[in-house]
């Protein structure tokens, strides 16, 4: 059996690579014999991660003539095209961008075709995790177009379209909502990670049945570094703070530069009464592509606080680069504050209390999964007072909250397991 994986993936966003572990892991387990193939934004990235061969989801490049048979002493058809229009006064000043249109379009033809001779020779294409459904990163022409047209072709290849666990939202544009609309109902199996995303595909008019099942990082394997240890009075407490670039005009598709400044004041406020309080501090990220400034921002101001070389290094280490790498170092920490969707799930799945600093309803979902909705505030509205007291108090509950989270955790884990055998498990097993 040959399955393609379809994420956007491959741009160093560790939750999304922790999600393909799973999926991965899941199909290998019930169907050893498996073909996986990925498709993604970064083809060599996720061969190399997973291990898996790749192929793109969008157009990296514009395709290159090939001029190398050409006479120079003779013109083509598309040099013979613009001398035309370049001549003609009347077409002249629309000429260019209707040649750049025209080429873009015909180059996203040749590489539709392409993906739907890739497509062909699957038995089921996979759609997995993350915010698949989603417009916040450009618009309707990235990811609800993206996953339209690779939903279109699958169905158009006559293969099987699984939607699994995925999330929606936000979709205001209406193209972004028809997209996500017809991709869905394309589907022939169709889950959401929280029902907030299933009842806003319904609202889209999709009527077909689907189902909610968590998040599928819920079931990656952590071995030893799901230790959930109690902090011990002989070292001393550990916090891991991963902050978000969030409405920095330099990376965040919502520019608001005072948004932003707010932000990075409140968490260097923070951190420096952590410091001042005798607590240790890790500065973490689990997406250097989106937090490289706020990384950068946070460590100028702490050092301006801070002028102690050595302090600073402590605090902000190489990041990590791998799922391992990341488990491996939050399994240190015996706290947590994270402005990151699975920054909050790799924290159950660690056993770690955790606070999050929430920019999108998801994360308010995932914390309230486990009852930890009172650790939880919008990222723009929270203010230090509130941080601190909720910090205290974390620290008060930490092991009830470990306890509460575990069980949570076991209960996703049982759930994730019964959804993969139902979809992958052979029918004679």
């Amino acid at each position: 059996m040959r399955i393609g994986l379809l994420d956007h993936m491959g741009y160093g966003n560790l939750g999304d690579a922790a999600i393909q572990e799973v999926v991965i892991a899941n199909i290998r387990k019930r169907l050893p014999n498996a073909d996986i193939v990925g498709f993604s934004l970064v083809p060599d990235d996720t061969d190399k991660r997973h291990g898996i061969p790749c192929y793109p989801i969008r157009r990296l490049y514009p395709m290159l003539q090939n001029v190398a048979n050409q006479s120079p002493g003779r013109m083509n058809f598309k040099t013979r095209v613009k001398s035309a229009l370049k001549n003609n006064a009347f077409i002249r000043p629309w000429a260019k961008p209707l040649l750049n249109l025209a080429r873009e379009f015909v180059n996203e033809m040749v590489f539709c075709v392409r993906s739907y001779c890739v497509l062909r020779s699957l038995d089921a294409l996979v759609i997995s995790g993350g915010g698949q459904l989603c417009e916040l990163w450009y618009g309707p022409w990235s990811h609800p177009y993206t996953v339209f047209k690779f939903c279109l072709l699958a169905k158009l290849a006559r293969k099987k379209l699984y939607f699994l666990n995925v999330g929606a939202g936000p979709l205001e544009h209406p193209l972004s909502r028809l997209f996500a609309r017809w991709a869905v109902r394309f589907g022939d199996y169709r889950s959401f990670r929280d029902r907030d995303s299933q009842e806003l595909v319904r609202s889209l008019g999709v009527r077909a049945t689907t189902y909610v099942y968590p998040d599928p990082v819920y079931a990656l394997q952590v071995g030893i570094n799901g230790n959930g240890a109690s902090p011990n009075a002989s070292k001393p407490i550990i916090i891991g703070l991963n902050p978000i670039g969030f409405c920095d005009p330099r990376i965040w598709p919502r520019k608001d530069n005072f948004v932003y400044k707010d932000y990075l004041e409140k968490i260097t406020r923070f951190s420096t009464w952590l410091l001042e309080q005798g607590y240790t501090l890790r500065v973490f990220t689990t997406e250097t592509s989106v937090d490289q400034h706020v990384l950068e921002d946070l460590k100028a101001r702490l050092h301006s606080r801070f002028s102690s070389p050595e302090v600073i290094n402590q605090i902000f280490r190489s990041p990590s680069e791998s799922v391992n790498d990341l488990l491996r170092e939050m399994s240190g920490f015996d706290f947590i504050v994270t402005s990151k969707f699975h920054g909050i799930i790799f924290s159950h799945l660690l056993g770690k209390p955790v606070i999050a600093l929430s920019y999108q309803r998801k994360m308010d979902v995932a914390m309230q999964a486990v009852g930890q909705d009172r650790f939880c505030a919008d990222i723009e509205r929270f203010d230090i007072d509130w941080l601190v007291k909720s910090f205290l108090l974390l620290v008060c509950e930490g092991e009830d909250i470990k306890l509460r989270s575990a069980a949570a955790v076991e209960a996703n884990v049982a759930m994730l397991s019964q959804q993969f055998d139902s979809l992958f498990l052979p029918k004679d097993s």
